[in-house]
Order: C-alpha cells, then sequence, then structure tokens
C-alpha cells in the first residue's frame, strides 16, 4: 500500500494543500483508501477556547457532533485519554487498553458506538514545546480494521499534522521555523530513516558503522529539537530537504 500510486499521490497533496479545506479533501479521500468511514486530526486543548496556535477537523456526522459538545464528552475524551505517554499507534476498543479506562470514558465510547464511530486506529502526535494531539480513523464495524493499513495509516497521519501545524501558524500570524542545515550524509540517513531501516542496515548500505549511522541519526533528530522519526521525516518533506519518491525508493 506505501508504495501505490494512489497512496504517494495523496501523501503529495498533503505538500501541496493551501488551506485547511484542501486539507480536509486529502484527508477524506485518505480516510476512504484506508478502509476507514470517518477521521478526526487536532491538538487536544479546550475546543470552548482553544489556543490560537492549535487545529482540529473531522468528517463526524452532526449528531455525533453536537452530542460531544452539548454533553461535553471532549472534556473526557476517551481516546485523548489513552494516547497519554504513548508514541505507537493503537487500534479500539482493545480490552487491554479498555482496563486503564473509568467509568466516563467508557460511557462515551459506548455512545460512540451507537452513533457507529465502533472501532479505530489512532495515532498520537508529541512535539517538543507543543501541544500533544492526534489523529484517528474510525469505522462502523468492530473487528473491521486492517492491520494491513496500519503503516500507512500511521505514515500518512504524521503529514497530515504536519501540514495543519503549517497552516495554523500562519493562520496565527507565525513563522515555521527555517530548514537546520543538514550534510549530504545525514540526508542519505534521513532518507533511510524514511525507509524504515535499522543502523545496522544503514551502516550496511553506507558503508560506515552502525554506531557512525546512530550519531548521524541522533544529530539530525537533535536538530529537529528531538522529535519522533514520523514526525521529523514528514518535516524533512515539507521543509524540502527531501522528496517522497526519493524516501521510497528501495535499497
Amino acid at each position: 500500500m506505501l508504495h501505490s500510486q494512489e497512496y504517494q499521490s495523496i501523501i503529495e497533496a498533503f505538500y501541496e494543500a493551501k488551506d485547511n479545506q484542501e486539507i480536509q479533501g486529502v484527508l477524506e479521500h485518505l480516510t476512504y483508501f484506508l478502509g476507514f468511514r470517518h477521521f478526526a486530526i487536532g491538538h487536544h486543548v479546550d475546543l470552548l477556547s482553544p489556543p490560537s496556535t492549535s487545529f482540529g477537523i473531522s468528517n463526524y456526522t452532526p449528531g455525533w457532533l453536537s452530542e460531544v459538545f452539548h454533553e461535553g464528552y471532549y472534556m473526557d475524551d476517551p481516546i485523548h485519554f489513552l494516547c497519554n505517554g504513548r508514541n505507537t499507534g493503537f487500534i479500539w476498543p482493545d480490552p487491554h487498553l479498555l482496563n486503564r479506562l473509568n467509568e466516563r470514558h467508557r460511557h462515551i465510547l459506548e455512545r460512540g458506538a451507537l452513533r457507529n464511530f465502533r472501532a479505530g486506529y489512532t495515532i498520537p502526535v508529541h512535539l517538543p514545546g507543543e501541544y500533544s494531539g492526534s489523529c484517528t480513523f474510525a469505522t462502523p464495524l468492530s473487528g473491521d480494521i486492517s492491520r494491513e493499513v496500519l503503516p500507512a495509516a500511521f505514515y500518512a497521519a504524521s503529514h497530515a499534522f504536519e501540514a495543519m501545524r503549517r497552516q495554523a501558524r500562519m493562520a496565527a500570524g507565525l513563522s515555521v521555523a527555517c530548514p537546520p542545515e543538514i550534510t549530504p550524509r545525514q540526508r542519505e540517513i534521513v532518507l533511510l530513516l524514511g525507509q524504515g531501516k535499522s543502523y545496522a542496515e544503514m551502516g550496511d548500505i553506507l558503508g560506515i558503522s552502525r554506531n557512525t549511522a546512530h550519531q548521524h541519526c541522533k544529530t539530525v533528530f537533535r536538530s529537529y529539537g528531538n522529535i519522533q522519526r514520523c514526525n521529523l521525516i514528514a518535516r524533512v518533506l515539507f521543509d524540502g530537504l527531501a522528496s517522497f519518491p526519493e524516501m521510497l525508493r528501495k535499497h
């Protein structure tokens, strides 16, 4: 799926989107391509008085959104709660995750299921110095999530979040930080990071030691504020330091 032409076109469309409406259109396309029905992406902030640099969009049904606001579910969102302390995506509902929820959380999930939000996949986003957030894909059918689509959903979520993040900063009158300077070798390392290579594999491909590859990676991560790997890849691509076709090129 990661190498399909349609998927690559969707990712590239995030770079070309000029406003939130266009980003929402790309997210709609992505959601159905992945086999889901609904999406929600944004920061975990007070929805009644959100900070100027925060954002949030979804294609949730009007009935569910009305209930969420009227009943104050957004203050006790169980999915946001499960994002705390997690850097990896997770499928819900999951018996192991449900054990962490309180009665209010469970009630909200039950109400969502009645509104045809019965299952989903959520990717937490934690950027140093910024509001935490997430990207969720939901489906009306329990047990209908193919694990084959999860890597594509996880990768795409970072690009969608970065596209929204940049739009929000510009709308608030804030600039986007200039790209850091990286060496040609560090650029090669970033491309291999995007392909999911281990430090040992990077070393074999580039003819350097595993430790040297690791040190290059640490330098690049520090230059971007020690963000997560998937967020780093999205940031590098949006900054124009590498291209998506390069990132998908196999070694």
